[in-house]
Formats: C-alpha cells, structure tokens, sequence
C-alpha cells in the first residue's frame, strides 16, 4: 500500500463499532463523538510526517537505482534557502527522467509516490514568488547517486533534520 494512502479514518470506523454497544442510548453524545472523529480523521497530517516518508522512499530509490543506467540530472547541491521551492520543484521534474529512463516498474511506484507526497506540500507553498533563483536547467548535471543525495539534503532541511 503506498504511503500517501495509508491514513485511514479510523475513528469513524471505532464509532460505528462503539455505537452498537455504549453509544445507542447515548444519541446526543453518540452524534458529537461521531462528528469529531470524522473532523479529526480529516485533518491534514503534519508536513514532517510526509517528508519523513519522502526521506525512506529516496533511500529506497538509493537502492533501487544503484545498477541503472540514467543518465545524468540537474541537481542543486547547495541552494539558497530563498530558493527551496524552486528547487524543490527542479528535484521533482528531474525524478520524471529517472522513471522514464529506468523503464521499471518498483522505480516507477517509487518515485510516483514521492512526487504525490512531495507536491502536496509543495502546492501549499507554491504562491510563494522567489526571485533570483536558477532555472532547473543551470544547475549542474550530477549523476543519479549524488542527485538523490542533494534531493535527500534538501528535503532535511525542510524538516529542519539536516
């Protein structure tokens, strides 16, 4: 199961399980709690938490490309921290290469999955201008070991690990 599918509402599951047994004289009660877990179950989770999962399946696509042939890639290894986003946004046009080159099937789930988790934080960010940024074709082209590594790099320091 991927990651970004793994939240389940799980409260509204534990209401309709509780309801058959405490909760059935209880309505006003029983209504409040069942509205509560099924706003608790739909917050969204922590940003931290979505790049954690970003961080494990780059280490997993760290394994999995070992012994591909892809080409080289832009990568920024040492950008400004005015310019995360935009680089951010670089990293993740870059993994479509390592998918379209790798013509393989674990690589492809892999990197499809960090791209979901990596934009949904990256859209809520997205209206934030940078200027004076390089553009994704500037930077440096790097072979797939050290793109991962820059990528690893900067999604830590947006969880503030690195």
């Amino acid at each position: 199961m991927k990651s970004y599918l793994r939240s389940s509402p799980i409260q509204c599951y534990l209401y309709l399980i509780l309801n058959g047994h405490f909760f059935s004289f209880l309505t006003e009660a029983g209504t409040h709690f069942f509205i509560l877990s099924c706003i608790s179950a739909h917050l969204p989770k922590t940003e931290a938490s979505n790049w954690e999962f970003v961080i494990r399946d780059l280490e997993l696509l760290k394994d999995l490309t070992n012994k591909t042939d892809i080409s080289s890639l832009y990568t920024e290894s040492d950008a400004h921290p005015s310019c995360k986003i935009t680089m951010l946004s670089c990293f993740l046009q870059e993994l479509h290469v390592i998918s379209y080159e790798s013509n393989n099937d674990e690589i492809n789930q892999t990197v499809e999955n960090i791209i979901i988790l990596a934009s949904s934080t990256l859209s809520s960010d997205e209206n934030k201008a940078e200027s004076g940024c390089k553009e994704c074709e500037e930077l440096e082209e790097k072979n797939v070991g050290e793109f991962l590594k820059s990528f690893t790099h900067m999604v830590q320091s947006f969880i503030g690990t690195a």
